[in-house]
């Protein structure tokens, strides 16, 4: 027997003897014609060793050994007769599971392809020569998650599906240090929620000692029913978000006033332009903008970042005000130790609502709404900042399968595949011989 066959098309791994093995190629497709040797079986029904071949059957199965050639196991199984009770059985199928086309090779190779998060089940038949509904069917049938124990810290957020899902939005649930999915739920709504986390058991939800969440008040409520002993954070980025949006309509604002197109007599056509080109001066990290000469094409000249801020900022005074106190808070908000911001926290809080601009009063009270769970962001854990980064970058995979998949309206296979995808360990069910 050719070693080097056997090898090439990984039939060693099967444990078999063999006694004739043909491969032909044909059409840009690879035939592996194969008989066993006869090994000695017992009637299935009676126990009876008395048996004889009765006849041959062929059986084609799908070997998915080639990147190139679509590949079968036409395997000749033997049918035995029980001489005791006249029954007929096959004889022990190595190569895949009874009523499957598919080696059991091919099924490794479906489940360890989808492992990739960016591998649809479209990708994945087009790889191994089977067809999409074949992928599906080894999915569902291999991999069915369930839930992981709650962790000490647990990230809550969502991700958008679809409008043409019954729910446009899955609630998910994230272990903060290990960045592992702990579920997903198809809704975010209250109650539905509510129903889902009381069924988890207390033991469970009472050993949970940090929430993350974004600034969404079922969040917050639920948090404080079932998780008695958590303390609730907020993430710092959705507060700067808020920041930044209230800083964007303060410039926009003060934009406008100086637009060419308009009847104003503070139309200015250089501010107005500097106004925009540069927007992002106003919620861009500012050691994060370029440090070098950057154009400015209308004036005909470069700038540094530093003459080109100073120029922005003595555009107007409710501008500059607005963006040092941006600048004031973000600052605070990433320096700041939890056992030691309560007092400059308070002021900058009196600040905001007593500001004279509308968008940072309205910008105070979010402050004072959420202050002890924007205090708790700035608890460490081992070193590490409560922050809902890791259910943010889950978040984006999720994303991806999504796009690429067009969609999964099963919300038990997307949250298989979600899940399989992202957190790599997810166990299969038994793939037996």
């Amino acid at each position: 027997m050719n070693y080097d066959i056997i090898k090439l098309l990984n039939l060693e791994q099967f444990n078999i003897k063999i006694k004739s093995l043909e491969t032909i190629k044909k059409d840009n497709k690879i035939y592996c014609y194969i008989t066993l040797d006869r090994t000695n079986t017992k009637c299935p029904l009676c126990n009876n060793d008395e048996i004889i071949v009765h006849d041959y059957v062929s059986k084609k199965i799908v070997h998915s050994i080639s990147n190139n050639n679509k590949c079968y196991i036409i395997y000749r199984a033997r049918r035995y007769k029980c001489k005791c009770c006249n029954s007929t059985f096959y004889e022990h199928n190595p190569f895949a599971k009874k009523y499957n086309q598919c080696s059991t090779y091919t099924v490794f190779k479906v489940l360890d392809e989808l492992k990739s998060h960016t591998k649809t089940f479209t990708d994945v038949a087009k790889d191994l020569f089977i067809s999409t509904q074949e992928v599906i069917n080894i999915f569902d049938d291999y991999v069915d998650y369930h839930r992981s124990i709650l962790p000490e810290a647990i990230c809550f957020d969502e991700v958008y599906r679809s409008k043409r899902m019954d729910y446009k939005y899955a609630f998910v649930m994230l272990d903060f240090f290990k960045s592992k999915i702990i579920d997903i739920y198809p809704t975010r709504h209250k109650y539905q929620l509510s129903s889902y986390i009381s069924n988890i058991p207390k033991i469970e939800r009472d050993s949970v000692k940090y929430i993350i969440i974004d600034m969404w008040d079922t969040y917050r409520d639920l948090a404080d029913i079932y998780f008695k002993n958590a303390k609730i954070a907020v993430d710092s980025f959705h507060v700067i978000k808020h920041l930044n949006e209230a800083m964007i309509s303060v410039r926009l604002r003060v934009m406008r006033k100086y637009d060419k197109n308009t009847k104003s007599l503070q139309a200015n056509d250089i501010y107005y332009y500097m106004l925009k080109k540069f927007h992002y001066f106003f919620v861009k990290n500012y050691e994060n903008i370029y440090n070098g000469p950057i154009e400015i094409r209308k004036m005909r000249t470069h700038w540094t970042k530093d003459e080109i801020r100073k120029y922005l900022l003595s555009i107007d005074e409710d501008l500059a005000y607005a963006y040092y106190l941006k600048e004031e808070y973000r600052e605070f908000s990433k320096n700041a130790e939890y056992e030691t911001c309560d007092e400059e926290f308070e002021e900058l809080i009196e600040k905001f609502r007593n500001s004279h601009i509308y968008e940072y009063r309205e910008f105070g009270k979010i402050l004072a709404n959420w202050k002890q769970a924007i205090k708790n962001s700035f608890i460490r854990v081992n070193g590490k900042r409560l922050s809902n980064g890791p259910i943010e970058g889950a978040n984006s995979r999720i994303k991806t399968i999504i796009k690429a998949s067009n969609g999964i309206k099963n919300f038990s296979r997307f949250r298989n595949r979600v899940i399989y995808g992202i957190n790599k360990d997810v166990p299969t069910k038994y793939i037996g011989k």
